[in-house]
């Protein structure tokens, strides 16, 4: 087994690991919302990069499938951006924006060692500030309808109630 396809199962493991045992019970449902709002904004965004020749995923899981890598584009950090958005603090807008551009920070950091040390991502025609433009935005976004989504507060609280 190569390198790239233990880095894969690691990501796996530590995002199912981090998901059962790092997310308090009240929270699964936003993690779980969040990671799926993400999840598409994601893909999309994915799948423009790769159709414009942008970045590429010389090994993937589903070859013949897809041409995205499925671990990093539908799990893995979507699976962050609902930590992100689980644990965002409820303080200043300052606050919040210095907490957002430190998980960017730190995913595009790990996205940039990925690209150097595995053959899972290349960039052809890109750079780390692009993703890191990408994934504020993506994040952002993701908040952004998440708040949205459940803006009254009394409706989800009887709905979370009735399901306790």
């Amino acid at each position: 087994m190569s390198v790239d396809y233990a880095v894969i199962i690691l990501m796996w493991v530590i995002g199912i690991f981090m998901y059962i045992f790092f997310t308090p019970k009240k929270r699964y449902r936003k993690v779980a919302v969040t990671a799926l709002i993400c999840q598409s904004l994601l893909w999309l965004n994915s799948l423009v990069h790769v159709e414009f020749d942008l970045i590429a995923f010389p090994v993937r899981e589903f070859p013949k499938a897809t041409h995205l890598l499925i671990t990093t584009e539908y799990f893995f950090y979507p699976l962050l951006c609902g930590f992100y958005i689980a644990y965002e603090p409820k303080h200043s807008l300052r606050i919040r924006l210095i907490y957002l551009c430190s998980w960017i920070s730190i995913i595009t950091l790990y996205d940039f060692i990925l690209v150097t040390y595995t053959n899972l991502i290349e960039y052809v025609h890109y750079a780390w500030y692009f993703t890191w433009i990408d994934f504020f935005c993506i994040f952002a976004v993701t908040n952004f309808v998440y708040q949205w989504f459940f803006k009254n507060k009394k409706l989800f609280r009887m709905e979370q109630e009735a399901v306790e």
